[in-house]
């Protein structure tokens, strides 16, 4: 029976892609560093933000220049006032549905600590147990790892554990920690190929995520 929801949250629960890209090209003008412009779409967001800034600027990039272009994406994404973000639709309802039936809800992203906190309480999301953040511990930590921490801090069962996300990263992070996987069709990435083959279920909109949730932790 499943007890215990982990979320990604970009691509996930909030469509931040508009947000990021803009902060993005922003962020490589004020460094004044060469960037391939039609590069930037929803595809790139999920992994870190080092290898999205690479995956668009030029190949020979200065390590000065790409610390350059992280310090201004942080400066100018975490200090946001008008973020243009959106919760995707039925979210909201999901989560707190989950809740009423005395669940354990978590986020696990690959955003830091300062935007993630920004962007939920913008959207008064306080229903989580517990975020987790690529820098919560003041130090980086991939997927994997904070599944694993979770489970260990809060004495979770692994087989009453899900993590749900849109990319590969949150499937392969679920299989490490021995927990379920479900991959959502929804998000940034477009090819979703991998996914598919490597998660436990997939969906494709919030109301067949609210129902094979309800299967499996009506059965596992």
């Amino acid at each position: 029976m499943l007890k215990n929801f982990i979320f990604d949250l970009d691509g996930t629960l909030i469509n931040s892609s508009n947000e990021v890209l803009l902060c993005l090209k922003k962020s490589f003008i004020k460094a004044d560093c060469p960037f391939y412009e039609n590069k930037l779409s929803s595809d790139i967001i999920g992994p870190p933000l080092k290898e999205i800034i690479k995956s668009v600027c030029h190949n020979d990039i200065d390590d000065k220049i790409l610390e350059k272009v992280m310090f201004n994406f942080r400066d100018i994404y975490d200090n946001e006032p008008d973020d243009i973000s959106e919760l995707y639709d039925g979210v909201i309802d999901l989560l707190y549905d989950l809740k009423k039936s005395d669940n354990k809800l978590f986020i696990a992203t690959f955003k830091p600590d300062k935007p993630t906190t920004r962007i939920l309480s913008q959207f008064k999301l306080s229903i989580f147990d517990d975020v987790y953040t690529i820098d919560k511990f003041n130090k980086i930590m991939n997927k994997a790892e904070m599944i694993k921490d979770i489970l260990c801090k809060y004495s979770l069962k692994s087989d009453e554990t899900v993590m749900i996300g849109d990319a590969l990263s949150d499937v392969q992070a679920a299989k490490s920690a021995d927990v379920l996987s479900i991959g959502v069709l929804w998000g940034y990435c477009k090819n979703k190929e991998d996914l598919i083959k490597n998660a436990d279920y997939t969906v494709n909109n919030i109301e067949e995520l609210k129902r094979c949730l309800k299967l499996n932790y009506q059965t596992i």
